[in-house]
């Protein structure tokens, strides 16, 4: 019976399993063969699963992943200099360049958003496949991005999976550098491909990037000195500097030349961070509100890290390996784990005439937020000890890297907010890996039934509620019957309450503005100001508690007052909501929203009432006016 030749690990480092000479070209072609079959089920799980929902909804509420931002740019609008940003513009270029290359539809990126979470599952995949068995990989690498897709606000083009991606990547071109017998040319570019990635990360989204940008030369300069000797760490670290200056200085040319490096500086890094929390405590705050809400899942995920220490343990010093049959037979397994359960938890929908609450739904998913959080965080400890008493194989630096990679992913997302889903990549994939590793019988069994559950609600969740933010959340798929006639939304099935609202509303905005004129959404519809063309009538399009501090928000309302938009679309928000926010927020404090909210309602008091919606789920009124001629 053919085996995998896999290398393994002993207590003094790698050494191979056996010389690969010795086994069969069809030994060495099965085994590449099962390695790209794992890849092939990966990606078509994803592919599969994001195809039942990805144009059902619109995102009408913060959710046009980046559509306005691109359509702007091509038009010469930028970031910092003529609108409030807190975020690195790589994201805002990416969307750009599509737009400009497929056409200004919002389906363009959300089809290449499909593409993104496609190429994150074989990234996480490629890297868990290089230590764990091929059919443990593909299970753990799928599962985790469905389930990292299962939050309201996740639109498919999301600049949290993009910034993560571009993480992943970075640690797995560094995860290179600490094999056995690099040369040094290797350990240069592996550490060059780390450092333009990891920069390319800092671009899209500032507090992953930095974290992702300190942790991997740390972690890997650190090991490969250990293991390696000074040099040859060095000969990395120079590799990785020049590829982040490298990037970085093209990003700093870019932003010098149109003279917004300082505003850029301040609305990432001072305005920005201030809107969500005046102070560090603030963060820490926030996250305890949320631990307290969500103690019962933050409790079964500690039971589940204590229950499967025992096989953290065991598989940083071994690794399993496969006969060619078993590999297939996983594989297959992982086929029917993957998209047969897909398969039959949409069938249920769809042929269900029930209504199961979503939040119901998203309860088995809470515990792995917490698990990949607490578990990667141990992980970085535990491996940071065992550096210190100065026994860490190279099986274990592989390990801290991968730990440290994912924590820093973890706890940098969560600054954002507490829990959510995109928080589970990649650490859910190293523990659901590891955990499949190691069980045998029924305790594997019981990994599996896990897994399916956590695909079955996590299809049923994003088909019922496959958008919200911010308390708005669009129908569910299976009202999403009705093609608009607006060219921007060419390839969208969408619910004819939501039809109605958009199409209604952009054909007001351009009978009653002319290009030069501005509009006015709040809360933040960002699509109408892409689709329309139209600016926002503050320097801040985005008037969201979390986004823009009370500061701005004074000075936002009494701009809104002075500029007076063509248009006003208002989505008048509960008193209760707004109470929520502020108190988790804001600790209970006035917050600058209310000043804003004062401000439109002294200008609709003198414009005229147009049109308004109240239907299809939108869970709040929206009123259309437009100012007097």
């Amino acid at each position: 019976m053919n085996v995998v030749p896999r290398p393994i690990e002993s207590g003094e480092g790698v050494r191979e399993l056996s010389n690969p000479a010795h086994y069969s070209a069809s030994a060495r072609s099965a085994s590449a063969a099962i390695v790209i079959a794992g890849a092939i089920v990966t990606a078509l799980t994803t592919f599969f699963f994001f195809m039942l929902f990805w144009n059902r909804f619109l995102g009408y509420r913060s959710g046009d992943g980046g559509f306005s931002g691109g359509v702007f740019f091509l038009r010469g609008v930028l970031p910092y200099r003529d609108y409030y940003c807190p975020l690195p513009p790589l994201f805002l270029f990416r969307t750009a360049v599509l737009l400009a290359i497929f056409g200004k539809l919002l389906i363009v990126v959300r089809a290449f958003g499909v593409l993104e979470r496609v190429i994150l599952s074989l990234l996480l995949y490629g890297w868990l496949v290089r230590f764990f068995r091929v059919k443990d990989a593909t299970l753990a690498a799928l599962v985790t991005i469905v389930v990292s897709a299962g939050d309201f606000a996740d639109p498919v083009s999301s600049y949290n999976h993009f910034t993560i991606m571009l993480a992943i990547a970075s640690g797995l071109a560094a995860s290179y550098a600490i094999d056995k017998g690099r040369t040094m040319r290797a350990l240069a570019i592996s550490g060059c491909f780390a450092g333009v990635l990891s920069q390319l990360c800092l671009d899209s989204k500032q507090t992953i990037g930095l974290g992702v940008t300190l942790a991997v030369p740390i972690i890997v300069g650190l090991c490969l000195t250990r293991l390696e000797g000074v040099r040859k760490a060095a000969q990395f670290l120079a590799g990785f500097a020049g590829g982040w200056l490298l990037a970085a200085g093209v990003l700093l040319c870019w932003m010098v030349h149109f003279g917004i490096l300082r505003a850029f500086l301040t609305q990432a890094f001072v305005e920005g961070p201030a809107a969500k929390a005046s102070n560090p405590g603030g963060f820490l705050l926030h996250s305890l509100l949320i631990l307290k809400e969500y103690s019962v899942a933050a409790f079964c995920a500690v039971v589940v890290l204590a229950v499967g220490w025992g096989a953290l343990r065991r598989s940083e010093k071994e690794e399993k390996t496969d006969a060619v049959e078993n590999s297939r037979k996983g594989i297959l397994i992982a086929l029917l784990l993957g998209p047969g359960t897909i398969a039959v938890s949409s069938t249920m929908f769809f042929l269900s005439s029930k209504r199961v609450g979503p939040f119901v739904l998203q309860v088995p998913a809470r515990p792995t937020i917490y698990a990949s959080l607490f578990g990667s965080g141990l992980l970085m400890l535990y491996y940071s000890w065992r550096f210190l008493r100065g026994n860490l194989s190279r099986r274990q630096c592989q390990f801290a890297l991968f730990a440290s990679v994912a924590f820093t992913t973890s706890f940098m997302t969560s600054l954002s907010y507490p829990v959510f889903e995109v928080m589970t990549i990649p650490g859910l994939g190293l523990i659901l890996a590891v955990l499949l590793n190691d069980f045998e019988g029924w305790q594997r069994f019981a990994v599996y039934a896990v897994c399916a559950m956590l695909l079955l609600c996590e299809t049923q969740f994003k088909l019922r509620e496959p958008f919200g933010f911010g308390g708005w959340f669009e129908p569910s798929v299976k009202d999403a019957t009705i093609v608009s006639s607006l060219p921007e939304l060419r390839g969208l099935l969408l619910p004819p309450g939501t039809v109605d609202l958009v199409d209604s509303t952009i054909r007001i905005v351009r009978e009653n503005t002319t290009s030069a004129d501005t509009i006015f959404t709040y809360p933040e519809f960002g699509f109408f100001y892409g689709a329309t063309e139209r600016m926002a009538a503050t320097f801040s399009a985005a008037q969201n508690i979390d986004v823009v501090s009370d500061s701005v928000a004074k000075h936002e309302a009494e701009e809104l007052l002075r500029a007076r938009p063509a248009v006003v679309i208002y989505g008048r928000m509960p008193e209760h909501w707004l109470q929520w926010q502020e108190w988790f927020w804001r600790g209970g404090k006035r917050s600058g929203q209310r000043d804003v909210i004062a401000a439109i309602e002294t200008l609709t008091r003198e414009y005229r009432l147009v049109q308004t919606f109240s239907s299809d789920g939108l869970g709040h009124p929206v009123y259309i006016y437009v100012r007097p001629k």
